[in-house]
């Protein structure tokens, strides 16, 4: 298939498949707009430009077809489209196979490769649709046999279909026909290729990808585990016998039983035996399935291979979400109103939780009122080429995990396995990182050391993200009021710092110092809120921020390592925090339940004033305010009153104050 996009590089060896191929079409033996010989058109009325309802193109990119609004068929050969546009008005438009025979064939299949976005005209709420006809008549009577499906979540890619015809289609006389529906309207239209039909075999299994601590960036460890990813392209897949090399080395062999993967299913299967035997330097691994079903494996796509980087040490991933949103999209609401509880549950910015969120606010739809978008959060859309809210990346990935509103038990589970698995692999990359708040001089700076336990050369960034923990929106047009993890300033800026190599055990330091901000404690009242295209923050950022730094491989987009740090006090933005004289603050157990521990070494006698705050400031309890003398300090926070949620501790001492995050369960 012309249209499968790899993350990385494979090779693929194997045998040519047995399976019989009935009918196949691939538009490439054509002259653009002419159709292939035996394809024909019920209705050839022409439209602009002499276009016929269907023809061949292989136009991609921005700006395709000629309706007004046009929209971007993905890079690819050539292909056959309707573009509703060229020839408007008509209910159905519909392209025609040659006859074929179906005698003596028990397992018929139709595969293709289809781009269509089934959109709806906002005008008249006009919804595109296309559908699959089948005759057994050729082609005097027609019934429907399926629909062609929208690309949806999957990204704008094409997508590959498979259509059972074992009940619909049979005999001598069969043709098969895709129709294209706009209701009346001028929408968009659709786009097809790489057409078949065959008859299924009895093993044909074909690998379609690999996967091991990080894949996207081609470095592993020895003790990994690797899983393959197995595609039916048979009758039911009952076992399947697999091996793997690394350097050509003895081969590790297996034989996966009790599977039951029916026709074009796809499943992932994981060696128990892990990986090992990997050097230092690039390394070659190999993987290939022998037998589907226990007779020899036919399928051409038998084999994979891929090389790593061996990396001298591994490290606890911290997994990162990038949703892009908006406070004037309907859909955002209808997905934040069950994402961002979800988030909070998880511990999403938690220190510890491996678990970190940044929101993007974005400015559409209209009216493109959205008080927090500004230009850093544009870069980061315009980086993944993101075109629809919501939408949201997992370390660089854009989510395939569909949502209903509010979230079925089957959308929090898939969103919640989503969330586990972002830092379920291990990275090989160390952050540490200090965040400090300067409240005198309005003053912000962060300073990151990132350690690769590797050596590569490459394109690769280091960002630095501050958030809002939360702030509350009244000027929002859908009504939601509350916002969590919301993005307000990128440092150095939105492109990040350059990295062109990492070396293993060689740490890099990135120091933005000095960056002002702006804040006065915003409250409620559109006036008093930050202006767009700031990056202002919502409140005090010493109480209600955080900075989520992550490392980035540009040519695959994979997030390598991200890590969270919420803000200390400072006098100085280039130095240690010394106003206070308070060091070794630790606080057990945390998530708390009926109370906690708050430890700390107090330099300098004085008095001592501990309070539990929420991230807008407002009091919750006064813990304790008296005076101490220098030295190793226990103070108890009662929390058998507290509302499940995140608060902060603060502790004033010698002018200064210090703030440490509590999170209180149930």
């Amino acid at each position: 298939m012309k249209k499968i996009l790899l993350s990385f590089t494979l090779a693929c060896f194997g045998l040519a498949s047995n399976a019989q191929v009935i009918l196949t079409q691939d538009f490439e033996s054509v002259t653009a707009p002419a159709l292939p010989a035996g394809w024909v058109l019920d209705t050839a009325t022409p439209g602009p430009v002499s276009h016929v309802a269907w023809f061949t193109s292989s136009a991609a990119g921005t700006n395709w077809g000629t309706l007004t609004g046009k929209y971007n068929i993905p890079t690819s050969s050539q292909y056959v489209v309707v573009d509703d546009a060229a020839n408007p008005g008509q209910l159905h438009d519909t392209l025609k196979s040659p006859v074929f025979s179906l005698v003596g064939k028990t397992t018929p299949w139709l595969n293709f490769d289809c781009f269509f976005y089934g959109a709806t005209q906002t005008s008249t709420s006009i919804t595109e649709h296309a559908y699959v006809l089948g005759s057994i008549n050729g082609g005097t009577t027609w019934s429907v046999i399926d629909s062609v499906l929208p690309y949806a979540w999957n990204g704008a890619v094409w997508t590959r279909q498979h259509i059972n015809l074992t009940t619909t289609l049979s005999g001598a006389n069969c043709m098969i026909a895709f129709t294209y529906s706009d209701g009346g309207g001028a929408i968009l239209g659709v786009a097809l290729d790489n057409i078949e039909v065959k008859n299924l075999n009895t093993s044909e299994a074909g690998l379609l990808s690999l996967n091991y601590n990080s894949i996207a960036n081609g470095i592993s460890a020895n003790g990994t585990p690797l899983s393959f990813t197995v595609q039916n392209d048979g009758i039911t897949l009952t076992s399947l016998d697999a091996y793997y090399t690394i350097n050509g080395g003895a081969q590790v062999t297996q034989s996966f039983t009790g599977l039951s993967l029916a026709p074009y299913a796809t499943q992932t299967l994981t060696f128990t035996t892990a990986m090992s035997g990997a050097i230092t330097g690039t390394n070659a691994l190999r993987v290939g399935a022998t037998q589907a079903n226990g007779i020899a494996n036919v399928n051409k796509d038998s084999v994979l291979k891929s090389s790593f980087l061996l990396a001298s040490a591994t490290t606890t991933r911290e997994g990162l979400v990038e949703e892009f949103s908006s406070s004037t999209c309907a859909p955002c609401k209808a997905f934040n109103f069950s994402y961002d509880p979800l988030c909070l549950t998880l511990n999403a910015d938690v220190i510890g939780s491996n678990f970190n969120v940044i929101h993007y606010q974005m400015n559409w739809p209209s009216p493109g009122t959205d008080k927090s978008y500004n230009n850093d959060g544009l870069t980061r859309r315009t980086f993944y080429g993101c075109n629809s809210i919501p939408e949201h990346w997992v370390n660089g990935v854009m989510s395939n995990v569909g949502w209903t509103s509010p979230f079925s038990t089957t959308n929090t589970t898939d969103f919640t396995n989503e969330a586990n698995s972002s830092h379920a692999d291990m990275s090989f990359i160390d952050i540490t990182a200090t965040y400090n708040v300067d409240t005198f001089k309005k003053k912000v700076g962060v300073i990151l050391t990132v350690t690769p336990h590797f050596t590569k050369t490459g394109t690769f960034h280091v960002y630095t993200a501050l958030c809002d923990k939360h702030y509350t929106n009244t000027t929002n047009t859908t009504g939601q009021l509350d916002y969590y993890n919301v993005m307000r300033k990128m440092l150095p800026s939105a492109n990040g710092h350059a990295v062109t190599s990492w070396t293993d055990g060689v740490s890099q330091t990135f120091a933005d110092t000095a960056i002002s901000y702006v804040n006065d404690n915003y409250y409620i009242g559109a006036s008093s809120y930050p202006l767009q295209m700031s990056s202002d923050f919502w409140s005090n950022p010493l109480l209600g921020s955080e900075m989520i730094a992550f490392v980035q491989e540009d040519a695959s987009h994979s997030i390598m390592q991200s890590f969270v740090a919420i803000p200390t006090n400072t006098t100085t933005i280039n130095g240690v925090s010394t106003i206070s004289n308070v060091t070794g603050i630790s606080i057990y157990p945390n998530p708390a339940k009926d109370e906690a521990t708050l430890s700390f070494y107090l330099g300098k006698s004085g008095n001592v004033h501990v309070k539990l705050v929420d991230y807008t400031g407002r009091l919750i309890a006064d813990v304790m305010n008296d005076n101490r003398s220098e030295g190793a300090q226990k103070v108890t926070i009662p929390t058998t009153n507290v509302a499940p949620g995140n608060y902060i501790v603060l502790i004033e001492a010698n002018g200064g104050t210090n703030a440490q995050r509590i999170t209180v369960e149930k």
